[in-house]
């Protein structure tokens, strides 16, 4: 829907004749007006109650605003090459006239499918001339907070991917589907039916919230999901799901976006297990004790454990920053003590504690918080 707004100081419309064959047939002949603001209005396919909605709210806005006596709806066709059909127009347009009325707003209505003569002078004002297009897209700006889902390296790197797979699986997890089916076509399935649908954003792409593909996941029948229903960032107001008309809606790149403020937020940032795209770095102390760190690696992976190796030729203190920077769960040194005992000594990042442990101690403390055990999809050797 397309609104354009004229503040007039007089307005005025006489019917002349007819337009097009499904016009409208009770409606008010001739109108004039003063102090009215007049709202040129195009219906175009695809409107429906939250276009008509927003156009209401719009309308309500600007006619406070200009502090004008009345409301006219005029019919405009010229604004839009897709319109809607002539029913449609006119059911549209006599439910906006409807809301405003019931709201206390004195409006009237031009007849739709009639040629008419008018005459309008406008007040010159800032507010004086505006227009609008409503759309159902949602308008997206780049916040300072953002900046972590590039850390992340989203839409598109090897952990963004990792993510957003993990977030699916973990969703599955969570509501428990009788089935699921990937597709983007709006279907009407049985309760306990998951939809996965990878869908064309509109507007403004920017990472993790508004990508391509944006993906969206539809589950039939009503949830309560243990994550807010919606946040905000400094720019930014975001769903993350709602549940409604017997269906449960999770917008999945706003729910990691959410999971990846709230990490950031802690004082030693930390991400669940889950969707860590590593478990465990392994740091060998030098050079040449590389071999036997790709062996405790292969041990680890073996048993499913999500592992790399940071094997640059490099001093321990920057491979422990390195470590922190990436926000890695669990942080190996391997050296001489560890190579004679074959144990690990092991920095647990979110406990703040370090442990000499064994490979097998190791996996058993990732197995117990990471309930997925998802297989990585990034090299074991960092630099190679």
């Amino acid at each position: 829907m397309i609104q354009l707004f004229i503040h007039a100081s007089n307005f005025s419309y006489e019917v002349k004749e007819k337009a097009v064959e499904k016009a409208e047939e009770d409606y008010l002949p001739s109108l004039k007006k003063e102090n009215a603001l007049v709202v040129f209005t195009t219906v175009e396919k695809g409107d429906d109650e939250e276009i008509i909605r927003k156009a209401v709210e719009n309308i309500k806005d600007i006619f406070s605003k200009v502090k004008a006596s009345c409301v006219i709806i005029y019919p405009y066709a010229h604004l839009s090459n897709n319109l809607s059909s002539p029913d449609v127009a006119i059911s549209s347009l006599k439910e906006i006239e409807k809301e405003l009325k019931d709201s206390g707003i004195e409006t009237y209505r031009a007849p739709f499918g009639w040629y008419k003569a008018f005459s309008i002078s406008c007040y010159g004002h800032p507010l004086s001339e505006l227009s609008r297009r409503i759309t159902k897209s949602e308008e997206f700006s780049k916040s300072e907070e953002l900046e972590i889902c590039n850390k992340f390296g989203f839409p598109s790197s090897p952990k963004a991917t990792f993510m957003k797979i993990a977030t699916l699986e973990h969703l599955k997890k969570e509501l428990s589907p009788s089935s699921i089916i990937i597709s983007n076509d709006e279907l009407k399935e049985k309760e306990g039916t998951m939809i996965i649908r990878y869908l064309k954003p509109s507007g403004r792409i920017l990472p993790c919230i508004n990508e391509d593909p944006k993906i969206e996941v539809i589950y039939f029948g009503e949830k309560q999901l243990d994550f807010p229903k919606e946040f905000k960032d400094s720019k930014n107001s975001l769903k993350i799901w709602e549940s409604k008309d017997g269906k449960t809606t999770i917008w999945v790149g706003n729910l990691i976006y959410y999971i990846l403020l709230q990490a950031k937020s802690m004082s030693t940032p930390y991400l669940p297990l889950w969707i860590s795209p590593i478990h465990v770095r392994l740091l060998p102390v030098k050079k040449d004790f590389l071999e036997k760190t790709e062996e405790f690696a292969n041990q680890l992976l073996s048993k499913g454990v999500r592992v790399e190796i940071d094997n640059k030729d490099d001093g321990l203190g920057n491979k422990i920053r390195r470590s922190g920077m990436d926000w890695i769960p669990y942080v190996a040194i391997v050296g001489e003590r560890e190579i004679k005992t074959s144990t690990l000594t092991v920095r647990i990042r979110k406990k703040d504690e370090q442990k000499s442990l064994t490979v097998d101690e190791l996996y058993a403390l990732i197995k117990d918080e990471d309930p997925l055990m998802l297989r990585q999809n990034t090299p074991v050797k960092m630099f190679d």
